[in-house]
């Protein structure tokens, strides 16, 4: 079985090697290294395709490319994955809110195996990670501060200075890159909140495209959401033999299954008092999926790409 904080250090390794190049700066704090990769530094495309193969401890990959809808071109993020379990919902998963003092994050990446954020989740694989270094994605609009770092490294079980934590805001370019680099997993998350069990996928791919980035966090959150609710494109390949019922699941996972979708996100958001727990969790998904069940051969498709409403979420 791999370790996925292991997997994941290699790239780290990768991205030592082109720090000047990508964008990105080095630094410590209380012991831990910390890359900033969009908070205080501009950052690049390279930068969140780093982030993002990291998230994914190294078990997935990204490549970049471009996608026309409806008259406009915008950059696109390609991921391939023969491990989704693993590199999507146990690592890539934003499943680890983080408030220590005045500092709030949403940590992403293989520490969260170590510290079993959600807990049930790892119950359920029946996953179990043991390292004494620990890699972590930290979205936030400041850098971590030294009691963050202290209690991310407890949480985990390594020492400060075996921990690697990667930071950004979601306005920065990395940020808007490792967001649209989600789409496989936010396929993923989908199916199985509807009850679609996780060992039954074998392998994931996805294209979303890249939003351009806004000053404004608020909007920019919104403009990140569209490119996954109304234009992400999701493949999986799963072994399942109730055909039935997998068809069932696929025609519930798209975003326009939601009774919210039809909307800019940005626009629902603040309808909801800004309250990302008055929106309806359906929405959470990509605009287009297909699933092929392996053993079969028989595929199924739900959802659309909504180019014109993609078009209105970016002032176009």
């Amino acid at each position: 079985m791999v370790v996925l904080n292991k997997t994941a250090l290699k790239v780290v390794d990768e991205l030592v090697s082109r720090l000047d190049e990508v964008k990105v700066a080095e630094l410590s704090v209380a012991g831990a290294r910390v890359f900033d990769c969009g908070v205080n530094v501009e950052g690049s495309f390279e930068a969140g395709v780093y982030v993002s193969r990291i998230c994914l401890a190294g078990l997935a990959s990204i490549s970049l490319s471009t996608i026309e809808l409806s008259n406009i071109v915008l950059p696109q993020v390609n991921v391939y994955t023969d491990y989704p379990v693993e590199s999507c919902m146990l690592s890539q998963y934003a499943g680890w809110k983080i408030s220590v003092g005045d500092y709030t994050a949403m940590g992403s990446g293989p520490a969260r195996a170590l510290a079993r954020k959600p807990k049930k989740l790892y119950e359920e694989v029946g996953f179990v990670e043991e390292s004494d270094e620990a890699v972590l994605a930290l979205e936030a609009p400041k850098l971590p501060t030294e009691d963050a770092v202290k209690f991310i490294a407890q949480a985990c079980s390594v020492k400060p200075s075996n921990l690697t934590l990667l930071a950004f805001s979601t306005n920065s370019m990395a940020g808007s890159v490792q967001i649209s680099a989600r789409i496989v997993e936010t396929g993923i998350h989908k199916l199985h909140s509807l009850g679609f069990p996780l060992k039954a996928v074998k392998r994931g791919v996805g294209s979303c495209p890249i939003a351009p980035l806004h000053p404004d966090p608020s909007v920019m959150m919104g403009r990140a959401n569209d490119m996954l609710l109304l234009a992400g494109k999701v493949y999986l390949a799963v072994e399942y033999h109730d055909l039935e019922k997998l068809r069932e699941h696929v025609e519930k996972t798209p975003s326009s299954s939601s009774r919210q979708y039809g909307k800019p996100f940005y626009e629902i958001y603040k309808e909801a008092g800004c309250d990302f727990y008055k929106i309806d969790p359906n929405l959470f998904a990509p605009a287009l999926i297909t699933v092929f069940e392996l053993s079969t051969g028989i595929g199924f498709k739900a959802g659309h790409v909504d180019a014109e409403l993609l078009k209105k979420s970016l002032g176009l």
